[in-house]
């Protein structure tokens, strides 16, 4: 029996391991996908025509139905990824089937556990070239409710998986491969501060404060463009360490410790409000080194 691929994120594309790729029928695109979205990757012959061709007739749409999987045999043949069992269809448990969208869900639930238990570089090597190429909206010429919230669930298990291999790296020390996945994940979702903070650490760590703080004026940009918001108090503490030339991963200055070199802060409330900044600055940014360097969970 051949072995096939099902390309589904992205471009849809349907070919043998060693072959030519076909031309599926329109029609078995979102049959295959809505079925990929229940558990067991089954479901009713009900539930297909009604989230299929809810316009038609039942009777119609039942009809529809056994024409569609007819054509879907015969571009299979033997290796028909679909089997009727009565009122049900699923999809083929075998061997003989790889599909992206089911390939990205387990290399997620890898990168998580890359990040949470030690892993050889080689692994995480593997995961970050499966995780990059498995780009691209899940059925994305279909915007049915259901299409679009397997859509966006992909896309979000994506872009936590790419993070957590982040951090897995980070944790390894291996800044090059942090920064790699990071250009992707912030290419991907330009708002979302804790993988800036993390390409920006990655960048300072290689030897490119000056990417670093370059990094940090588009993301404060892309939010106030986008959001009217300004970055994260986390955000701006790591970017005035590296503007500074602290080192990335040196300890935060301390409180006012034994007063050496501390000049007194102004009396009054204005006093007590630079008192409290300073503590919120101090304290952002020791969550950001320590969540960053130590992996904590």
């Amino acid at each position: 029996m051949k072995r096939w691929r099902l390309m589904m994120l992205g471009s849809m594309l349907a070919a043998p391991v060693a072959g030519e790729a076909v031309t599926l029928p329109a029609g078995a695109w979102p049959l295959i996908g809505f079925l990929l979205t229940h558990p067991h990757h089954e479901a009713s012959r009900e539930a297909v025509v009604a989230a299929l061709w809810p316009d038609q007739p039942s009777e119609t749409a039942r009809k529809t139905l056994a024409t569609l999987l007819w054509r879907i045999k015969a571009a299979f043949g033997d290796a028909n990824p679909l089997i009727g069992r009565g009122e049900r269809l699923a999809l083929r448990r075998a061997g003989s089937l790889w599909i992206d969208a089911l390939a990205l869900d387990h290399r997620a639930r890898r990168a998580a556990a890359a990040a949470r238990l030690p892993s050889s570089p080689q692994a995480r090597a593997r995961l970050r070239r499966d995780l990059l190429a498995l780009a691209g909206d899940f059925l994305p010429d279909h915007d049915a409710e259901w299409a679009l919230i397997e859509r966006e669930r992909l896309r979000c298990l994506r872009l936590d998986a790419l993070f957590a291999l982040a951090k897995a790296e980070a944790g390894a020390e291996q800044w090059a491969a942090v920064v790699d996945i990071c250009r992707a994940l912030c290419a991907a979702e330009p708002l979302r501060e804790d993988a800036q903070r993390l390409l920006m650490l990655g960048y300072a760590q290689t030897g490119n404060r000056a990417l670093a703080i370059r990094q940090y004026a588009r993301c404060a940009a892309m939010l106030a463009q986008e959001l009217g918001i300004e970055p994260m108090p986390e955000t701006r503490a790591l970017h005035d360490r590296l503007a500074n030339g602290v080192r990335a991963d040196a300890p935060p200055p301390t409180a006012a410790g034994d007063g050496a070199g501390v000049s007194a802060p102004p009396e009054g409330v204005a006093g007590v409000r630079q008192a409290l900044l300073a503590a919120r600055d101090t304290m952002a940014t020791a969550i950001t080194l320590i969540e960053t360097m130590l992996l904590v969970p």
